[in-house]
């Protein structure tokens, strides 16, 4: 499912790629911000959202093969696209730039890497404190625990209280928690299951050598899911490749940083909007 917001085909293009146990709307403080001033696409990754599973196996391949048949669909040469990743998002850039190569700079003009990793995503997650003599074992255990589809969960007020701990920061505002839970809770849980099996073991790092255009690098200092030591490495292989834009650090924000600090994340967004030519 993509839709589109905003202005017409002559006006500057963002393509917005949502996380694991998100959709389209996800985006909504980035729709309502730049549509007054950009092309606006959003899509629902497969199984999300209005996006059925398909017949594709849910593997990193997939997600970078989505985006560019989004890509296709919706650029016009010879304006490019600003790629906006979230998350799994981001993964789908870097799985995208390592699957079409050739696609990047025809296609896309910059990119935004935010609370993403692109590999040992259960070994550097900080939701999990423990003695390092227990470490390993809880940390295979949260390995196996994201493929395993689980039951519906209510929208309680402790399951607002588990999102919050996993994906923002102690001071997240209770309606924003609320949005946050409200459509984490639709992704249904085989969804659910499926990608998360795939991010246990996924490794898209290749995929930085070849995102060859201005990147932006964004994360919270208080994301528990894909902390900042993630957002360090990626900056560092960009950066020795002179494709670092920008590396921004939001404080006491978690992982949900466009919904949590929404004027930051679209200042930054917006500086590279600026600088990279349309």
């Amino acid at each position: 499912m993509v839709e589109e917001f905003g202005l017409g085909s002559d006006a500057p293009l963002l393509v917005f790629s949502h996380g694991w146990a998100c959709q389209g709307r996800f985006w909504r403080p980035q729709i309502e911000h730049f549509a007054k001033s950009n092309r606006v696409v959003v899509y629902d990754q497969r199984g999300h959202g209005w996006s059925d599973r398909g017949r594709t196996a849910f593997t990193s391949a997939a997600l970078g093969d989505d985006l560019e048949a989004v890509l296709r669909a919706v650029v016009t040469p010879p304006h490019k696209a600003l790629l906006v990743g979230h998350s799994m998002g981001g993964m789908s850039v870097m799985a995208w730039a390592d699957g079409h190569p050739d696609s990047v700079t025809e296609l896309a003009r910059g990119a935004v890497l935010a609370s993403t990793g692109p590999s040992e995503l259960v070994s550097k997650s900080t939701l999990i404190g423990s003695r390092p003599s227990l470490r390993a074992h809880l940390e295979r255990a949260f390995g196996a625990g994201l493929a395993v589809a689980g039951p519906e969960m209510p929208n309680s007020a402790l399951t607002r209280r588990f999102v919050k701990y996993g994906t923002m920061g102690r001071h997240a505002p209770v309606d924003v928690v609320a949005e946050c839970c409200a459509i984490v809770l639709e992704c249904p849980p085989s969804v659910r299951a499926g990608w998360g099996g795939v991010l246990a073991t996924i490794d898209v790092g290749a995929g930085l050598d070849a995102l060859t255009v201005p990147t932006t690098v964004a994360v919270g200092d208080a994301d528990k899911l894909t902390p900042q030591a993630h957002s360090i490495v990626i900056a560092e292989r960009l950066q020795q490749r002179g494709w670092l834009h920008e590396t921004v650090t939001i404080q006491h924000v978690g992982h949900m940083i466009n919904l949590e600090a929404p004027r930051e994340f679209n200042d930054a967004v917006g500086r590279l909007d600026a600088a990279t030519p349309h």
